[in-house]
C-alpha cells in the first residue's frame, strides 16, 4: 500500500468546516494514456535485464513529477517483479548436473559449500593472499572455468535480480483504475473515521449482513438510518495504516457490493500531527470500487468468506501433501483490476511469475462475467453448485467447487488450464491487432512487430507461423517478409512493380551494379515509407 507522505495532493483551509481539506492527484486526464504507455514500453525493454540497469529517471521525465512517478512505479509493481537468476540460467546443463551431484542447487547452497569448504581447508578464513588459490582449486574441483565462482556465488544478490513480467502486458487503462484506487485507499488508511451517506436506508438483512461482512474483515463498524461509519484504530506503534488497510478494503467490498453511497468524507491523520478533511465525492467512490450493476450481493461474499478458511486448510493439506505442484496460497487484500475495473478478490494462488486470482462468484452471472475478467487477467472462479467447466478459446472460464475433493486434486491442473487459457486469448488478441494495423498502413516493419507482440525478431518467423496467425494474416491478405516485416498484397504489388521499373537497369551494361542497388533501395523506401530491412525486401525480390 502507498503511503501518504508518497502521494502529490494538495491541501486547503476550508471556512465552511474549519479544517484543511486534502486533495490527492489523481488521474483523470485521458491524455496521461499515452505517457503511461510509454512507461510500459520501457518496462518492456528492460525485461530480463539487472535491477540496476533500471532507471526509475525514465519515468520522471515522462510525468515531470517524482511523487507521481513513484506510485506509478508501485502500480507496475503489479505487473513486474525482480527476481534472482536460477544456477541454470547462467550454466549448462553439464555444470548444472555436477553440481547437483554436490547438493548444489543455488547460489546459497554454493556459498554453504564454500563457507565449510573453507572451514575445513582454512580453518575457517581465506585472506587476501589465499582467496585466488582457494577459489582456483575449487572451480577445479567442480569442474568449471576460471574465475565462474566469483558470478555464481553473488548471483541472488538484489544488484543482479532481472526484471520479470507477472501475466500479461498492462495497458495504460488497468494502470490509471489501480493508481487511482492505491491513492484513494492510501488516504482512508490514515483516517480514524469514515463516514459514508447513503441515498437510503438499508434493509435489515442488508444491515445484518454488512454487520457481518465487517466483522469478519476485523473493522468496526456504526450503521444507523442513512449513514455508515467506519472507525480505524491505532497499533502499538500508533500507525494507523496496519489496520487502515482493513478499513480500504472494508469499504471497497461494500461498494463492489452495490452499497448505495452517495458520498461521504474522512477524518485523515495528518502525519506532521493534526487531522485533515477527506472529501469522498462520487467520482472517488467510483475509483474504490462503486457500480451501479452490483458485482455480488453481500449474503454471497459473506458465505464465501466464511468457507475460505476450509478451502485454505484443504489447499494446505495439499501443498503439505506435494499435490500443488509448486502453487501456493497468498491472501490478499486489494481488488483484481481487469480492463479498467475492479472486481473482488478472496485470494491468489503464485508460482514463480505466475498468478491466478480466485473469485467470488454469486450462481446468476458467474460465467459471464468471469468470462469477460479472465479474457484479461487470469482469474479461477470458485462457488458451491457449479461443476468444472472447460474453457476455449473465446470463454477461458474455469470454475471450481470449495466441497468437491475430486476436483481439489486436480487444482494444479486447473490453474495451469486457466493460465494456458488466459494466454492463448491475449496473444490472439495482440495477433489481432498486429495484423489490423499492418492492414492498415500496409506494412509493419519488423522492429515493430517484435515491439507489439513482446517478442525478440529472431521468434517472429515463428510466432507468425502459428494457426491462429496464419488465419488472421490470411483474412487481410497480409504476407511476411522474413527482416522486413508484414506487407498487405497491394503493398507488395507496388513493390514488384517498382522492381520492374528497374530491368532496364540491369541490361545496361553501362550502370554498375552498385548504383542500380542504391537506385532501387531508394524507390523501395518511397514506396513503402520506411528504410528498415529494406535489404531484406531486395533480397526477397531476387529470391521472388
Amino acid at each position: 500500500m502507498l503511503k501518504l507522505t508518497d502521494l502529490r495532493k494538495t491541501t486547503r483551509h476550508s471556512r465552511k468546516d474549519g479544517m484543511r481539506v486534502i486533495y490527492p492527484r489523481f488521474l483523470r486526464d485521458a491524455s496521461l494514456a499515452p505517457r503511461i504507455e510509454m512507461a510500459v514500453r520501457y518496462m518492456e525493454r528492460m525485461l530480463g535485464q539487472p535491477r540496476r540497469a533500471l532507471d526509475d529517471e525514465v519515468i520522471v521525465q515522462l510525468f515531470g513529477d517524482h511523487k507521481v512517478a513513484r506510485c506509478l512505479v508501485a502500480c507496475l509493481g503489479a505487473h513486474y517483479r525482480h527476481r534472482p537468476r536460477a544456477l541454470a540460467e547462467v550454466l549448462s546443463a553439464e555444470d548444472v548436473a555436477r553440481l547437483a551431484a554436490q547438493s548444489i542447487a543455488s547460489a546459497s547452497e554454493l556459498r554453504l559449500w564454500l563457507f565449510r569448504r573453507v572451514n575445513r581447508v582454512l580453518a575457517g578464513f581465506a585472506g587476501r593472499d589465499e582467496r585466488a588459490a582457494f577459489m582456483a582449486e575449487a572451480e577445479r574441483d567442480l569442474g568449471m572455468e576460471a574465475g565462474k565462482l566469483d558470478e555464481l556465488i553473488t548471483l541472488d544478490a538484489p544488484e543482479h535480480a532481472i526484471l520479470v513480467r507477472i501475466g500479461a502486458r498492462p495497458s495504460a487503462e488497468d494502470v490509471i483504475t489501480r493508481y487511482n484506487y492505491a491513492v484513494a485507499a492510501a488516504v482512508l488508511a490514515q483516517s480514524p473515521q469514515v463516514r459514508v451517506n447513503l441515498s437510503r436506508a438499508l434493509s435489515a438483512s442488508d444491515a445484518e449482513w454488512v454487520y457481518e461482512l465487517a466483522a469478519r474483515t476485523g473493522v468496526t463498524i456504526d450503521l444507523g438510518g442513512r449513514e455508515l461509519v467506519l472507525h480505524g484504530r491505532q497499533d502499538a506503534l500508533e500507525s494507523w495504516t496496519r489496520h487502515g488497510a482493513k478499513l480500504a478494503r472494508l469499504l471497497s467490498l461494500l461498494l463492489m457490493c452495490g452499497l448505495p453511497a452517495r458520498s461521504g468524507e474522512a477524518l485523515v491523520a495528518s502525519p506532521r500531527g493534526g487531522e485533515l478533511l477527506f472529501r469522498l465525492d462520487g467520482e472517488t467512490l467510483g475509483f474504490l470500487g462503486a457500480t451501479t450493476s452490483p458485482q455480488l450481493d453481500l449474503a454471497a461474499l459473506c458465505e464465501h468468506l466464511d468457507r475460505m478458511e476450509q478451502f485454505i486448510g484443504q489447499v494446505a493439506a495439499l501443498r503439505r501433501a506435494g499435490a500443488l505442484d509448486g502453487w501456493a496460497l497468498r491472501r490478499v487484500h486489494e481488488p483484481m483490476v481487469a480492463g479498467g475495473q475492479l472486481a473482488p478478490t478472496l485470494c491468489q494462488f503464485v508460482r514463480g511469475d505466475e498468478r491466478v486470482a480466485l473469485l467470488p462468484l454469486a450462481t446468476g452471472d458467474a460465467h459471464a462475467r468471469l468470462s469477460s475478467l479472465a479474457q484479461v487477467v487470469p482469474a479461477l472462479g470458485v462457488d458451491d453448485d457449479t461443476l468444472v467447466a472447460g474453457g476455449d478459446a473465446n470463454s477461458p472460464v474455469y470454475l471450481l467447487r470449495y466441497d468437491n475433493r475430486d476436483e481439489m486434486r486436480s487444482l494444479p491442473g486447473l490453474l495451469s488450464q486457466t493460465i494456458a487459457a488466459t494466454v492463448g486469448h491475449h496473444d490472439a488478441l495482440e495477433i489481432e491487432a498486429v495484423c489490423d494495423e499492418a492492414a492498415t498502413a500496409g506494412v509493419l516493419t519488423e522492429l515493430a512487430l517484435a515491439h507489439r507482440l513482446g517478442c525478440a525478431e529472431e521468434a517472429l518467423a515463428g510466432r507468425l507461423t502459428e494457426p491462429a496467425a496464419r488465419a488472421a494474416c490470411q483474412r487481410r491478405g497480409l504476407e511476411y517478409v522474413e527482416g522486413f516485416g508484414l506487407c498487405t498484397r497491394e503493398m507488395l504489388s507496388r513493390v514488384r512493380h517498382a522492381a520492374s521499373e528497374m530491368r532496364e537497369l540491369r541490361e545496361n551494361p553501362q550502370v554498375g551494379n552498385a548504383w542500380m542497388m542504391r537506385t532501387l533501395g531508394r524507390r523501395l523506401r518511397e514506396v513503402t515509407g520506411t528504410h528498415e530491412g529494406i535489404e531484406c525486401l531486395i533480397a526477397w525480390l531476387g529470391a521472388a
